[in-house]
């Protein structure tokens, strides 16, 4: 995993875009008492006065909802598993859905994110959010790109990555709206992450995590690099130094990055074929540390810059460990 910067200049607009629609949706319930139905009209299901106070807490906390750091995230989870518990639970002990956890979901999910961020007839705001986050690989797993591609004048055809809600709005609802709580990420990821309760089993946001909570090394057993032998991957295990066992296991990092052997495998020639006597040259050439290793490796060596290339943060661990630069 890698970090996501937590500055942008898209949150402003998100906010107000989001916490209007979202104001009006709780508004009208509140008035009405009543579970509104995804096609309009109202169901028979009534909202006693505990739902009441909850979505009136909510209402009056949108704002903060919406563009909420993970720390506040957290926060609001728990006030609201200790105050107003049947949102957070998509059934009762009879086995229905709890009339507040409709509720909630209707006007954060279905009116929401479904009709103002997500929706397949205007995808501005997901579209928006993606272009001001810039990012290039999937912070998951910086194994694949994650790439957006707008309309043209043409009206051809779109694409953007998934955003996987890393506090599961089948769970937490009430963030289904939630800014930093929308992680644009690669299919694989977004699909063996599905609706695991972040919360619960204390998974590290991107926004929270560091690169040192993750660092890459390997294991060698009896590999024959002489004579360009470039085939013997199963001598190469890839490990962790570090990891954060929860991530690991939710993402399944460890047995998804056994398939990029032959990178590590291509490290150690290089390290067998590139002596520190011939980047010393390069570096008399005039060539700096930061142009040796893009020269070397194909990739990006600044933490900033590790979102840009698949397995970069994989490549830097291991040429750091082989003191390649």
């Amino acid at each position: 995993m890698i970090k996501i910067t937590q500055t942008n200049t898209y949150l402003e607009n998100f906010t107000k875009l989001l916490k209007t629609c979202l104001y009006k949706e709780l508004k009208k319930t509140i008035e009405q008492k009543k579970v509104l139905k995804p096609k309009g009209g109202i169901e028979v299901d009534s909202l006693d006065s505990s739902d009441i106070e909850c979505l009136k807490y909510l209402k009056l906390n949108i704002e903060n909802i919406v563009n909420s750091d993970i720390d506040k995230q957290k926060e609001f989870i728990k006030v609201i598993k200790k105050d107003y518990p049947d949102i957070a639970k998509k059934y009762n002990k009879n086995g229905k859905k709890p009339n507040i956890y409709k509720a909630v979901k209707y006007i954060f999910v279905d009116r929401g994110y479904e009709a103002k961020i997500s929706t397949i007839t205007d995808n501005s705001i997901a579209y928006k959010l993606v272009e001001s986050l810039d990012l290039k690989t999937c912070h998951y797993c910086n194994r694949n790109y994650i790439s957006y591609l707008r309309k043209d004048i043409n009206g051809k055809k779109q694409t953007r990555p998934q955003l996987d809600h890393f506090y599961p709005k089948a769970i937490y609802p009430f963030l289904a709206c939630s800014f930093y709580n929308l992680i644009p990420s690669c299919t694989t990821c977004n699909h063996i992450k599905s609706d695991d309760d972040s919360y619960h089993k204390q998974l590290k946001s991107p926004y929270e995590i560091d690169l040192k909570d993750f660092v890459f090394s390997y294991t060698l057993n009896n590999l024959d690099i002489s004579n360009n032998k470039f085939q013997n991957n199963e001598s190469i295990n890839i490990i962790f130094d570090k990891k954060i066992e929860a991530n690991e296991e939710c993402f399944q990092l460890e047995k998804l990055y056994k398939e990029h052997k032959d990178v590590v495998l291509e490290l150690l020639i290089k390290k067998a074929y590139y002596p520190h006597s011939y980047i010393k040259e390069l570096k008399n050439f005039g060539f700096s540390e930061d142009e040796i290793y893009r020269y070397l490796f194909s990739n990006y060596k600044n933490d900033e810059d590790l979102h840009k290339r698949p397995l970069s943060k994989l490549i830097k661990d291991i040429s750091e460990e082989l003191k390649l630069i």
